[in-house]
């Protein structure tokens, strides 16, 4: 499902992180090796604000929730089935991320120019 600079750069860090299984995305030591536990929720927020922060973009621009469910979004509008974009995000309540493509296919919906 990923393509281009995307994939390019998780396939590199997969093989600079000699990750074979367990979590993807791990903290790093000090001489740059991919450690096995996973990153605490704290940690994820402050990679995300460090990188905002990087683009000159406000910290309340985006938050690991926000990028989450934007990537559910994206993937109803790309036309990707709900079951292989959940085992990406790991969401695990089909109530939820079918709200994700209920709201897709509501915006795409030719009918809702109707409504004015």
């Amino acid at each position: 499902m990923l393509k281009g600079r995307t994939r390019q750069a998780l396939v590199h860090w997969i093989e600079v992180g000699q990750i074979v299984n367990g979590r993807l995305f791990r903290p790093t030591s000090k001489a740059d090796r991919a450690l096995k536990r996973r990153l605490s929720p704290d940690a994820i927020y402050q990679l995300v604000k460090h990188r905002l922060a990087l683009t000159g973009l406000p910290e309340g621009f985006a938050s690991p929730q926000g990028l989450r469910s934007g990537f559910m979004t994206q993937a109803a509008l790309d036309g990707a089935p709900i079951q292989a974009a959940m085992r990406l995000s790991q969401h695990r309540s089909m109530a939820q991320e079918q709200k994700y493509y209920d709201n897709v296919d509501i915006a795409e919906n030719p009918a809702s120019d109707l409504s004015g």
